[in-house]
């Protein structure tokens, strides 16, 4: 149900740049179209750095306002590496992801129970990840209350 490697979700993110995946809209007065939601654990900071890589390439192809936000909801021990004492060793990666919500290419969502687990308070992130329940829970919302479509 959600994307566990990162080849999968660079084919799916270059898909979308390139408009091979679209949607119609769904009717009249629909004004945001519907965005992509992918569910992301990876095993280190260079697999996430790669798809951080490909949605930065979305930067000048991609429009929101045409396509739709991307949404990635991180649930995983990636979430280690956004953790303030890591900062230091993963600055770029953070940076990255930074730039690219404020330019609202992407969404990054972290899930509070897998944070738990992995003994993350909520202050250790930083405050532009948005931090939900559960990630599961929170892909089937955007699915079904939003239309994002899942990859």
């Amino acid at each position: 149900m959600f994307a566990r490697f990162p080849s999968t979700l660079l084919l799916t993110l270059l898909l979308v740049s390139s408009g091979a995946v679209s949607q119609e809209a769904g009717g009249e007065g629909q004004v945001t179209p519907p965005g992509y939601v992918f569910g992301v654990t990876v095993s280190n900071a260079r697999e996430l750095d790669i798809i951080l890589d490909r949605a930065a390439n979305l930067l000048d192809e991609f429009d929101p306002q045409q396509h739709g936000r991307i949404a990635i909801v991180l649930h995983g021990e990636e979430l280690q590496l956004f953790q303030k004492q890591n900062y230091a060793a993963n600055q770029s990666l953070v940076e990255k992801a930074r730039l690219l919500d404020s330019e609202q290419v992407i969404d990054i969502k972290a899930c509070q129970t897998m944070m738990r687990q992995l003994h993350i308070e909520q202050s250790e992130l930083p405050p532009f990840i948005e931090q939900v329940p559960l990630a599961p829970v929170e892909i089937d919302r955007l699915v079904r209350e939003k239309g994002f479509t899942l990859f």
